[in-house]
């Protein structure tokens, strides 16, 4: 086994281990954190458990097919279509999250009455099941037939129109246009949303700091953004570059260890998804030193994490609060139900625009504590 083959195999084991680690550490959060068993956080167990699958089969099974094996043919095509399903159960995953925190943002009334955890759990079967058939697509018959010395290779099986003009065009590219529309959608509320605070609140600091206070906020949100969509980009598109590079140019040619380098990219993606979607949040840090450190605070399901917009209950699109008689407590009209009094800081009555709210009452963005 030459350098390179040695170098992509350490790779890949490195990649599945922590694959594996991170998203093992995300799922045993949720299970065992009742806070964090929403609605948002449905998809993001569900991106996990993707993720981990890739961690524990489509890195082991690259290196496999990297060594030319196994010889039959149908087995050779499985296990090369089920790198593909894996990885676009991941990417169909990472569409979810962006798609369920912008219709909590665009429609939260909506979003409370419909967007159940059961209704998640529907959508999910529905992302792996489409994964699942595109993914397997090869096995059905796409594929470039058996090869003479019965070796095993993804460019000697997969076909490469199935790669780029259906899986690149179709659903690695879309999706990433989706998602950064999305995105800019929820940046943009999220500014709208924060310049109302400023403009509104009583204020206790001096102008200039507290200015200074919402421009960092703005510009941590906007590269909580970036970064997840750059990290799916600069792990996703290489790859299928370099595949439209081989269908559509004939002529042209890449080193063998570029390919290698795109592929442990595109695999690497599902090491770093735990960190921007999970680890970066501040409930699932919590519930790591919980499951650490006995001596920690326990969790509890209506603990407020600072780092979180707290909408529901302080935004009057969500409840029109006024204070009531009896003690210095305010009522939601809506549904008669006792809440503390809120902090001077928050919106007042008079702002009517929608806000951002999850299941739970909680707004985040990916990576933003």
């Amino acid at each position: 086994m030459d350098v390179t083959s040695q170098i992509y195999i350490s790779l890949e084991i490195i990649i599945g281990v922590a694959a594996v680690l991170g998203n093992g550490l995300v799922l045993l959060a949720i299970k065992r954190t009742p806070s964090l068993q929403t609605v948002t956080n449905c998809f993001i167990a569900s991106l996990a458990f993707a993720d981990l699958l890739v961690g524990i089969m489509v890195a082991p099974l690259a290196a496999l097919s990297f060594q030319g094996l196994p010889h039959d043919f149908i087995g050779c095509v499985f296990i090369n279509s089920l790198v593909v399903m894996f990885t676009q159960i991941s990417i169909f995953n990472l569409v979810a999250v962006a798609t369920e925190r912008f219709i909590a943002i665009r429609n939260p009334f909506f979003y409370q009455r419909h967007m159940t955890v059961r209704v998640a759990l529907y959508i999910v079967a529905i992302t792996w099941a489409a994964a699942i058939l595109i993914g397997l697509t090869p096995v059905f018959g796409w594929n470039l037939g058996p090869t003479p010395d019965n070796i095993c290779a993804f460019v000697l099986v997969i076909d490469m129109a199935y790669m780029v003009y259906f899986n690149f065009f179709g659903f690695v590219l879309t999706p990433l246009f989706i998602m950064f529309v999305l995105y800019s959608y929820i940046f943009y509320i999220v500014r709208k949303h924060m310049a109302k605070i400023a403009a509104l609140e009583i204020v206790q600091e001096s102008e200039g700091r507290q200015k200074q206070k919402q421009f960092k906020k703005e510009v941590k949100a906007a590269k909580s953004l970036a970064i997840v969509i750059g990290v799916f980009a600069v792990c996703w598109l290489p790859i299928h570059i370099l595949n439209s590079i081989t269908l559509l140019c004939t002529e042209c040619s890449y080193p063998m260890e570029l390919l290698l380098a795109a592929i442990v990219l595109s695999h690497a993606n599902s090491t770093v998804n735990p960190f921007l979607y999970a680890i970066g949040n501040s409930k699932y840090q919590m519930a790591f030193k919980k499951m650490f450190c006995q001596k920690c605070m326990p969790i509890t399901n209506d603990m407020n994490f600072s780092g979180e917009y707290n909408t529901a209950m302080n935004h009057p699109s969500q409840n029109h609060i006024t204070k009531s008689s009896n003690g210095g407590h305010q009522r939601g009209l809506g549904n008669g139900t006792n809440f503390p009094v809120q902090k001077a800081s928050t919106i007042p009555e008079n702002v009517g625009s929608q806000t951002p709210t999850s299941q739970n009452g909680v707004f985040y963005i990916p990576g933003v504590k």
